[in-house]
């Protein structure tokens, strides 16, 4: 069988021919954990391969085996061990069709995960659960993860609506006129005498 082998970390862009079981898993262990690190195995035509593994994430590469190219093809994620021992499957049946967990996609219309997706409702259902109300679920566990997270979020919002209370209650009291000025009873003695001087100048 044929190999290519794309890992962008090492420079490597290469085809191999005629390429056995143990030196695929040797090519492939060596993959860097990279979104372009690729092989694809293929017998004659490169474009009509026969199973191809593309890393995905940690620990977590996404296995496509067309069944019609470039229409359905079969499709998981796995492990590299997982990736391992398929790449040994393959080279002693010739094809991987009795692996398990592999969901048929049209990959012209869904992509893997929209396909998992769809499986995952149609489960829940057959179980009589409602689909959207575990949407709704995951929404508020996640909103309770983010509050866990950061605790102090709710404290630092409650401060600030006390904040906010206190100042409004300051720009009350500041804008209230101020109070009337009482007068004292010195004050009042002082005026009557002040009238009576006047009036004295108009008696005489």
């Amino acid at each position: 069988m044929n190999l290519f082998i794309e890992d962008s970390i090492h420079g490597i862009h290469a085809e191999h021919y005629q390429v056995n079981e143990s030196q695929s898993i040797q090519l492939f262990s060596g993959l860097s954990d990279h979104q372009d690190s690729e092989l694809k195995l293929y017998k004659s035509d490169i474009n009509d391969y026969t199973m191809s593994l593309n890393w995905f994430g940690i620990n977590k590469w996404k296995i496509d085996y067309p069944i019609e190219l470039k229409k359905v093809h079969k499709q998981s994620y796995g492990s590299k061990e997982q990736c391992v021992a398929i790449i040994k499957e393959l080279y002693e049946k010739g094809n991987i069709d009795e692996i398990p967990d592999f969901i048929e996609v049209p990959i012209s219309h869904f992509t893997l995960d929209e396909m998992l997706q769809f499986k995952k409702e149609d489960e829940m259902m057959l179980r009589g659960e409602d689909p959207d109300e575990y949407s709704d679920h995951q929404e508020i566990s996640q909103h309770a993860t983010i509050s866990n997270q950061n605790p102090n979020a709710e404290k630092s919002s409650e401060a600030s609506l006390q904040m906010g209370e206190q100042l409004g209650n300051s720009q009350k009291q500041s804008s209230t006129p101020p109070p009337t000025k009482v007068k004292t009873k010195s004050t009042i003695i002082k005026e009557n005498k002040s009238t009576n001087n006047d009036n004295s100048l108009f008696s005489i």
